[in-house]
């Protein structure tokens, strides 16, 4: 089960989603600055915890994890983040009246969710 994910361009944070109670933001974060921009999937275990996150171009995909759960699907899970963000991040909505980062935190969620169903 992914629990929460993030885009960030260097250590500036995109958009992040996450329905569960916890400090990850500041967790993820502290990953973010101290990792190096890996084109590899790098997973880090922590207690019971994965992070796992890559870089492509100049963006980082990060989710986090229980440790239990299968490295194969956070890999696939931040795959399609990734394929979702770059296909979504240049284009704009002139009648929509949220933000990018609103829709994006919503593709983000329901990404997790589907994530979650086909566990």
């Amino acid at each position: 089960m992914i629990i929460y994910a993030l885009v960030a361009r260097g250590s500036l944070v995109l958009v992040e989603y996450t329905s569960h109670d916890g400090d990850y933001s500041s967790i993820a974060r502290k990953i973010l600055v101290k990792s190096q921009k890996n084109h590899n999937k790098t997973t880090l275990s922590k207690n019971e915890f994965a992070f796992t996150f890559f870089s492509q171009d100049e963006f980082t995909f990060l989710c986090i994890s229980k440790t239990n759960a299968s490295r194969e699907k956070a890999h696939k899970f931040l795959d399609q983040l990734a394929k979702t963000f770059f296909s979504n991040h240049n284009k704009k909505d002139a009648n929509s009246t949220q933000s990018w980062t609103a829709q994006f935190t919503k593709m983000i969620k329901e990404l997790i969710v589907n994530c979650s169903i086909a566990s």
